[in-house]
């Protein structure tokens, strides 16, 4: 009777040690991370609305200077490695999550990523944005340039994707899509 009394109390013991370790873990899902000083989901595509837009990530300080996309491209080495404030279209979104965009000017393309700090609606493409980041004259490595594709919304064939190739990008700390009237009132 003692070995049988003896297992129940072990087996008891296992059992709500296996309960209690359960119930301490984390309930959240990944990649459903919440901030906890805004209690902002940092995977919503939800942002902040503002008299001339809608904000995704920080907004610049008012006292930097906007530049055109046009006056970037034109000073590129100017601009490498530096913080900047950039306006203008919207060419492109990445159609999985909402973690870069393009602008272009039919020649030169910047990929603005959000290193994934906010994410962007996958339906702006044509809109107008203000843009804060580091802007980088860089190399994408093929498989970069792959991975783009496969999330774009107009992919090219894979296999013409070869080697390393110069980009610019934008490191986002904050995009802000203007609304028509404060794009048109800017013009």
């Amino acid at each position: 009777m003692t070995k049988s009394f003896l297992k129940i109390i072990i087996f008891s013991f296992l059992f709500l040690l296996a309960a209690s370790v359960s119930y301490s873990q984390d309930d959240t899902k990944p990649g459903d991370q919440t901030d906890v000083k805004t209690d902002v989901k940092k995977d919503s595509h939800e942002g902040i609305k503002m008299s001339d837009g809608i904000l995704y990530g920080k907004d610049y300080d008012q006292s930097m200077s906007v530049i055109t996309f046009d006056d970037l491209m034109k000073n590129a080495e100017q601009h490498n490695g530096k913080v900047v404030v950039v306006k203008g279209d919207v060419s492109e979104v990445c159609q999985k999550m909402g973690c870069w965009m393009t602008m272009t000017d039919g020649t030169n393309t910047v990929r603005v990523k959000t290193l994934h700090e906010f994410f962007l609606p996958k339906d702006i493409a044509g809109r107008n944005a203000v843009v804060v980041g580091t802007f980088n004259i860089t190399e994408i490595s093929e498989d970069d340039a792959k991975h783009y594709n496969e999330e774009s919304s107009n992919p090219k064939n894979s296999d013409e994707i070869k080697g390393t190739q110069k980009g610019f990008e934008i490191d986002a700390n904050g995009v802000k899509i203007l609304e028509a009237a404060a794009t048109e009132s800017s013009k």
